[in-house]
C-alpha cells in the first residue's frame, strides 16, 4: 500500500505571517474554510485524507525518533495529529516509519470512560476503513492487518503497564513517570516507538527535564511546539472568548503549549535535587511514621516518612497498592521490615465514609494489623497539614538545607509535590479560601500530610529494663 500523505496543503509561511498574526485577516478566514472542508473528509472517510496544519505538526508526523513529544496548547489538534501517527504506524502506512506489521500497540491517557470526544474518538475516526473491531469491554482495536491497540488509563497503575513487547506507544497527556519508564522497557526490545502529546500543566516536571538540558538544549526526547492559533478550523470568536480568562502563566502552557510554574501552586519552593536526595541506608536512629490514603475505587496511597535523631526527615518509600484490604495491610506490613516504626495514620473518611459490603474500610485494617490514628478534621487541618510541609522545606540556618527531602525514587510523591496546586474561584465572594487545595488525584500529598496533621517527632528505642533484684518474699519488690 501506498505511504500516506503528510504533506501540508497550505503553508502559512507564504504569507510572512505567524498563525497568531494571521488572526483578523481575511487570509485566515479562507483557510478555515478550506480547512472545514478538509475535516469533514477526515470525519466521512478517516485517515487518507488527514493532513496537518503547520510544518511543526508535519515535523513530529514524519520524526523518526524512538521518542517523541508534540507540547501544544488547548485544541491545538495535538492529539489528532498523535492519532494520525499512531493510526499510519499501525496499519503499515507511515511515510517515513518502516516498522514491522502486524504492530502491538498501547493508547493510554488519564480514562478512557471520560475521553469519548478524545483519543477513542480520533482513533476510531481516523481508523474507519482499517478497523476491523472494537471491544468496548477490553478495550482493544483491532485492525484489518492484525494489528492491536490496548486502550490503557493511567489511573491503573504502572503495574498494569508491564507486559510482552510493544512497538508502539501513545501517551495523550503527560504520564506518571513511572508509567514512561515501563513504556520504555516495553519499546526496547522492539525498536519501538513512544510519543507524547500534552498540554504541559503540571510545571517543570520530569518531562521538562527529559526534554530540555541546561540552556534549554534537547536532551532525550525530540519535541515540537504548536499553539491553538494552529488549529485553522477554529473561529476566531471561539478563540477569543476561550482565551480571555486565561492567566499569564496559564496562557503560556494553554495556548502556546510551553512548559511555565503554574500560579497557585501550593508548594512553589519545592525543587528537585533541593528537595530530593538518593535513596541511601536507613541506620536504626530513625522512626519511620506511615501515612495512609484509602480509596475503592482507585488505589490506596502510602508514604513511608522517617525522622532522625537530629531532627531530619525523608519521605523514603510510597505505595499505591490495589486488592483486598488484608492484601494491601500485607503490603504494608513489608514495607515495615527492618525499620523501627512509629504510629500510622489514616484519612478519617475510612471511618465514616469508605465503605465496602457496608463496612468501614478502617476497622477492615485495624482488623489486618495496621492500627492506624485518624487523621484530625475540621477547619484548617489541611492548612495545617500543609504549612508545616512547607515549613520543613525552607533551608535550616544550622545545614542550610531543607529539614524535609524525598528519596529520589519515590516519584509519585514528587510530582505531588510539583504539581498540587490551590483550586481558582471565579466567584469573587470565594476567594481567599485557603483550605481549598485540588488535591484531586494527588493522594500521596494526602497520605504525606496526614502524617504533618498529627506530627511526627522523634524518640529513642525502648531499652530492656536493669536485671530486676530478687523478689522479697514477705513485700514483693
Amino acid at each position: 500500500m501506498q505511504p500516506l500523505n503528510f504533506d501540508v496543503p497550505i503553508d502559512i509561511d507564504q504569507f510572512g505571517l505567524t498563525s497568531e498574526q494571521l488572526i483578523g485577516t481575511r487570509e485566515r478566514e479562507v483557510i478555515r474554510r478550506f480547512w472545514d472542508k478538509k475535516r469533514q473528509a477526515v470525519l466521512d472517510l478517516g485517515i487518507d485524507f488527514f493532513q496537518p496544519f503547520t510544518r511543526e505538526h508535519q515535523k513530529f508526523l514524519l520524526s523518526t525518533e524512538h521518542e517523541g513529544a508534540l507540547l501544544g496548547g488547548n485544541s491545538s489538534a495535538k492529539s489528532w495529529t498523535a492519532a494520525a501517527k499512531f493510526t499510519a504506524i499501525m496499519i503499515g502506512r507511515h511515510p517515513t516509519i518502516k516498522h514491522r506489521t502486524p504492530c502491538a500497540g498501547w493508547v493510554a491517557c488519564e480514562d478512557f470512560s471520560l475521553t469519548k470526544d478524545g483519543p477513542l474518538k480520533a482513533l476510531l475516526t481516523l481508523g474507519t476503513q482499517y478497523i476491523a473491531e472494537f471491544n468496548q469491554h477490553d478495550k482493544i482495536i483491532k485492525y484489518k492487518n492484525g494489528s492491536e491497540a490496548q486502550l490503557k488509563s493511567f489511573e491503573s497503575g504502572w503495574k498494569k503497564f508491564q507486559s510482552a513487547a510493544i512497538d508502539v506507544v501513545w501517551l495523550d497527556e503527560e504520564p506518571p513517570e513511572d508509567i514512561y519508564k515501563e513504556c520504555q522497557m516495553r519499546t526496547m526490545r522492539t525498536s519501538g516507538y513512544i510519543f507524547t502529546s500534552m498540554t504541559p500543566l503540571e510545571g517543570m516536571t520530569y518531562m521538562y527535564d527529559q526534554i530540555f538540558g541546561d540552556g534549554n538544549e534537547k536532551k532525550y526526547i525530540d519535541a515540537y511546539i504548536i499553539s491553538l492559533f494552529d488549529n485553522f478550523t477554529l473561529k476566531e470568536e471561539d478563540i477569543e472568548r476561550t482565551i480571555r480568562n486565561y492567566s499569564s502563566q496559564e496562557k503560556e502552557a494553554r495556548i502556546y503549549g510551553k512548559f511555565t510554574q503554574m500560579a497557585g501552586l501550593v508548594y512553589p519552593e519545592f525543587r528537585k535535587g533541593k528537595h530530593t536526595i538518593p535513596r541511601f541506608k536507613l541506620s536504626d536512629d530513625y522512626v519511620v511514621f506511615t501515612g495512609i490514603d484509602p480509596h475503592t475505587t482507585t488505589p490506596t496511597a502510602v508514604v513511608f516518612l522517617a525522622v532522625g535523631k537530629l531532627g531530619d526527615e525523608y519521605v523514603i518509600g510510597e505505595m499505591f497498592l490495589e486488592g483486598s484490604i488484608e492484601e494491601m495491610s500485607a503490603e504494608i506490613k513489608k514495607g515495615w521490615l527492618g525499620l523501627r516504626t512509629g504510629w500510622s495514620v489514616m484519612d478519617s473518611s475510612a471511618q465514616t465514609e469508605i465503605k465496602i459490603f457496608g463496612k468501614d474500610i478502617y476497622s477492615g485494617f485495624c482488623l489486618n494489623g495496621i492500627n492506624a490514628l485518624l487523621a484530625p478534621k475540621g477547619p484548617g487541618s489541611i492548612g495545617k497539614g500543609i504549612s508545616d510541609i512547607r515549613e520543613r522545606l525552607k533551608p535550616t540556618k544550622l545545614t542550610g538545607k531543607p529539614k524535609l527531602r524525598i528519596f529520589d525514587d519515590c516519584t509519585m510523591t514528587i510530582k505531588s509535590m510539583q504539581t498540587l496546586t490551590r483550586e481558582k474561584y471565579r466567584d469573587e465572594s470565594r476567594q481567599g479560601q485557603k483550605d481549598k487545595v485540588a488535591e484531586g488525584r494527588q493522594h500521596h500529598h494526602a497520605a504525606l500530610r496526614y502524617i504533618y496533621q498529627v506530627g511526627p517527632y522523634y524518640f529513642e528505642p525502648m531499652t530492656a529494663p536493669d536485671e530486676l533484684p530478687p523478689m522479697d518474699d514477705a513485700v514483693g519488690y
